[in-house]
C-alpha cells in the first residue's frame, strides 16, 4: 500500500479546491479552481461566508468552533470531548455524526482533509497557523465530490518575508496548559514555517482529560511563474471520554462521567503523520494546481461495554490529482480529476474494564474514490452570468475478513454518482442576486457501514441523495455588506445513527427515507467608525422527515434557530470584542419526545500589544455562566443524550514575538 501510494505521488496530484476571483476578467470570478484561497466571498454566485483569523482578537485555539460559527446555517458542538471531536453541521448535514465531520468535505490548504469513504477528522489542526476560512454552505458535490451539506476551505498563513518566531504561553480553566513554538522566514526564493504545540487540559468534567503534541512544516520554493510546496505534520493525542448523560445524571452532577466510561476506561489514543506536495502556476495560457499527500494513522480506542469494546486500527491514505482553468474569450473553462485511496487494518477485541482481552473482529477494510468534474462560465452580457458544473464520482468499498471463527464476512460495495450545479446571476453596481440548483450525494463511510449483527458491511444502509434549491442576494448600502439566502433541500434516503443495548455509545447507521429543508440565511456586517465594526447572522430552519412513521417530525440533533453577532474595537495596541450566540430548540431523538431548550452565550476577547514584541490575549468563554450542553448524542440508547458544557471560563495568552 506505502509503495504504491509513493509511486502515484511521483506521477500526479491532488485537486485542490479554493475558490477565487478569475484573473484578467472581472466578469467572470464565479467559481474558479486555484489554490490562492483569497476569494471575495461578495462576489461570488454561492452562499459562502469567509472569516478572517485576525478578526478574533483571542480565538479559542483549541477548537475551530470560533472561527466557524459566524456563518448562518452553520451548527457546531462538542468541542470539549477530543476524544468524539469537533462535530459540525451545514443546514443539518453532519448534524448525525457520531465523532468527527460528515457530509461536508474539509480541505486545508487545498489538500483534502476528508478521506474518500467521506470521514473527516480535524485533531490535527494547529488553528494558530490559520489564516482564514472559507464556509461554503449547501450542497456542493459538483465541486467538491461527497459533499452534501457543503464545504469548510481551511487557508494557512505562508512563510513571513522576514524572519520571524513566536513563542506562546497559555493557561487556562480546567487545567488547561499549552505551550506553542512557531519559526517562519523567506531566504531568496526558498520560504520556511514549522511550528510545534503541546496542549494538556483536565477537562470539564470527570474524566475527560487531553493531552497532544502537533508538529506542523512547511516548505515553499517560488519557481518562475509558479510555486511549489511541501507540507508535513505529525499529531499525537491522547482523550478520555466522560460519555452521554441521561437528563437525571445531568441534574444530579453536570460534571460527572458516565459510570461505565469509567469502569471501561473510555477513551483513544493516536498517532498521525501526513505528508503533502504541491505546485500551482501557468502553463502557458492555462493555470494548473496540484497537490499530491499520504499519510498513516494507528488508533486505539476503548468504548464502554465488553463485546467488540476496543478497537484498534493502522490507516494508510493517499490522493493524488490536478485540476487546471482558461478563458475564451467570453467563457472560463475548468476541469479536474480527483484520486483518493485508505485502507484500515481493523481489529475489535474485548473490554474487560479497560483491559484488552479476546479478539472479535479482524478485517481489512478499504476505500477508493475517483471523481472528474467540468465546469463552464459565461458572461451572458454585462450583467448576466451563467454557470454549469458536473461531476462524476465512483466510490470502491471492500472489506476482506481475516477473522474466520465465525464464518467469511467479506464483501464489496461499488457507489457511483452524478451531479451538477447552475447558476444565473445578474450583477448591478455592488448587488448580486443569483439562483442556483444543486444536486449532491452522501455516502455511508466505512464505520457507517458496520454491520450489527457481526463483520463485514450492513448492505441495507445506501447512499442518500440531495437537491438544492437556492436563490440568493448579495449587496453593499453605504457601510453595511449584508447578504440574504433562501433555499429548499429534498434528500432522499436520510442517513441516521441509533444504537443496540448490547454495545450502547456505538454508533449504528439506518437510511430514515426522505427528509426535507427548508431555511433562510441572514448575515451583514456594518464598520460604525474606524474603530468599531459590528457583525451578525442568523438562521431559520425547517429540517422535517417527510415520509413514514416519522412523517412531519423534526430532524434531531438541528436547532430551528442560530444566531451570531460580534462587536469589536480595534486600536493599534488593542483589540477587544465580545461574541454572542443564540442556539434554538433541538430535539435528542427521532420520536421528539426529548426536547433540548434554546440557550444563548456570551464570550469576551481581548489582545493587548504591549510593543511589538509582547502581546496579552485573555477570553472569558460563557461570560453569564449559562447551563447549556456541549453535545447532544442523537438516539442514544437509554436516554444517554447529553454532554454538559462547562460554565464561566478562562483562557490567558502570553506571546512573544522575535
Amino acid at each position: 500500500m506505502r509503495q504504491a501510494i509513493a509511486a502515484v505521488l511521483m506521477g500526479a496530484a491532488a485537486i485542490t479546491y479554493t475558490i477565487a476571483n478569475a484573473a484578467d476578467n472581472d466578469r467572470l470570478d464565479t467559481l474558479t479552481i486555484t489554490i490562492t484561497g483569497d476569494a471575495s466571498d461578495k462576489s461570488l454566485p454561492l452562499a459562502i461566508t469567509t472569516v478572517d483569523a485576525d478578526s478574533l482578537p483571542a480565538a479559542n485555539d483549541q477548537s475551530l468552533q470560533d472561527i466557524l460559527e459566524p456563518a448562518p446555517g452553520l451548527f457546531a458542538q462538542n468541542q470539549d470531548n477530543a476524544a468524539q471531536g469537533l462535530r459540525v453541521a451545514i443546514r443539518g448535514f453532519g448534524a448525525r455524526a457520531a465523532f468527527g465531520v460528515r457530509g461536508i468535505r474539509v480541505l486545508v490548504d487545498g489538500v483534502p482533509m476528508t478521506l474518500p469513504d467521506g470521514q473527516t477528522e480535524l485533531d490535527a489542526l494547529d488553528l494558530a497557523l490559520l489564516d482564514n476560512a472559507q464556509i461554503i454552505r449547501g450542497p456542493s458535490a459538483s465541486l467538491f465530490g461527497n459533499a452534501a451539506g457543503g464545504a469548510l476551505l481551511l487557508n494557512s498563513r505562508r512563510p513571513a518575508e522576514t524572519p520571524e518566531a513566536r513563542l506562546d504561553l497559555a493557561t487556562g480553566s480546567f487545567g488547561m496548559h499549552r505551550l506553542r513554538a512557531e519559526g517562519s522566514g523567506y531566504y531568496q526564493q526558498t520560504g520556511l514555517l514549522g511550528s510545534y504545540l503541546a496542549t494538556e487540559i483536565d477537562g470539564f468534567r470527570e474524566h475527560s482529560a487531553t493531552e497532544s503534541d502537533l508538529i506542523n512544516g512547511l516548505l515553499e520554493q517560488r519557481l518562475g511563474e509558479g510555486r511549489l510546496t511541501a507540507r508535513i505534520s505529525s499529531l499525537e493525542i491522547s482523550a478520555e471520554d466522560p460519555g452521554g448523560l441521561t437528563a437525571a445524571q445531568v441534574k444530579t452532577n453536570r460534571r460527572a462521567a458516565r459510570p461505565q466510561n469509567l469502569q471501561f476506561n473510555s477513551g483513544e489514543h493516536i498517532e498521525q503523520q501526513r505528508l503533502a506536495l504541491g505546485w500551482d502556476g501557468l502553463l502557458g495560457s492555462w493555470s494548473l494546481q496540484s497537490t499530491a499527500y499520504l499519510g498513516a494513522r494507528d488508533f486505539n480506542n476503548r468504548l464502554p461495554f465488553t463485546n467488540g469494546g476496543q478497537v484498534a486500527f493502522d490507516r494508510e491514505f493517499g490522493g493524488i490529482g490536478l485540476s487546471t482553468s482558461k478563458h475564451y474569450g467570453r467563457q472560463q473553462f475548468s476541469g479536474g480529476i480527483d484520486l483518493q485511496t485508505q485502507a484500515d487494518d481493523r481489529q475489535r477485541f474485548e473490554n474487560n474494564d479497560g483491559q484488552r482481552g479476546a479478539q472479535s473482529l479482524d478485517q481489512l477494510e478499504k476505500a477508493s474514490s475517483a471523481g472528474v468534474f467540468l465546469r463552464d462560465t459565461i458572461a451572458l452580457t454585462n450583467s448576466w452570468e451563467a454557470s454549469l458544473g458536473l461531476r462524476y464520482d465512483h466510490l470502491r468499498l471492500s472489506a476482506d475478513d481475516d477473522f474466520l471463527t465465525d464464518g467469511d464476512d467479506s464483501g464489496s460495495r461499488n457507489i457511483a454518482d452524478s451531479s451538477y450545479d447552475a447558476n444565473l446571476s445578474h450583477r448591478q453596481g455592488q448587488r448580486l442576486v443569483y439562483v442556483r440548483i444543486a444536486t449532491a450525494f452522501e455516502t455511508p463511510t466505512i464505520t457507517e457501514l458496520a454491520n450489527p449483527t457481526g463483520g463485514g458491511f450492513n448492505n441495507d444502509v445506501q447512499s442518500s441523495e440531495a437537491r438544492n434549491y437556492e436563490l440568493g442576494l448579495k449587496n453593499r448600502w453605504r457601510d453595511l455588506d449584508y447578504s440574504a439566502t433562501i433555499y429548499r433541500i429534498n434528500v432522499d434516503d436520510e442517513l441516521l445513527p441509533y444504537e443496540l443495548a448490547s454495545q450502547p455509545g456505538r454508533s449504528f447507521f439506518r437510511n430514515a427515507g426522505k427528509t426535507q429543508r427548508e431555511g433562510i440565511e441572514l448575515s451583514g456586517g456594518v464598520e460604525l467608525s474606524p474603530h468599531w465594526q459590528l457583525d451578525a447572522s442568523y438562521a431559520y430552519a425547517s429540517n422535517e422527515f417527510a415520509s413514514g412513521n416519522l412523517n412531519g417530525n423534526s430532524l434531531p440533533g438541528i436547532p430551528d434557530q442560530t444566531a451570531w453577532a460580534s462587536l469589536r474595537y480595534k486600536t493599534e495596541a488593542l483589540q477587544v470584542a465580545i461574541t454572542g450566540n443564540h442556539i434554538g430548540r433541538l430535539f435528542a431523538e427521532d420520536g421528539n419526545s426529548t426536547a433540548v431548550a434554546s440557550y444563548g452565550l456570551l464570550n469576551l476577547q481581548a489582545d493587548w500589544a504591549f510593543n511589538q514584541r509582547l502581546h496579552l490575549e485573555a477570553g472569558i468563554d460563557n461570560l453569564l455562566d449559562k447551563e447549556y450542553n456541549d453535545n447532544i448524542r442523537i438516539n442514544a440508547f437509554g436516554g444517554r443524550y447529553f454532554e454538559p458544557a462547562a460554565g464561566r471560563n478562562y483562557r490567558l495568552n502570553f506571546a512573544i514575538r522575535i
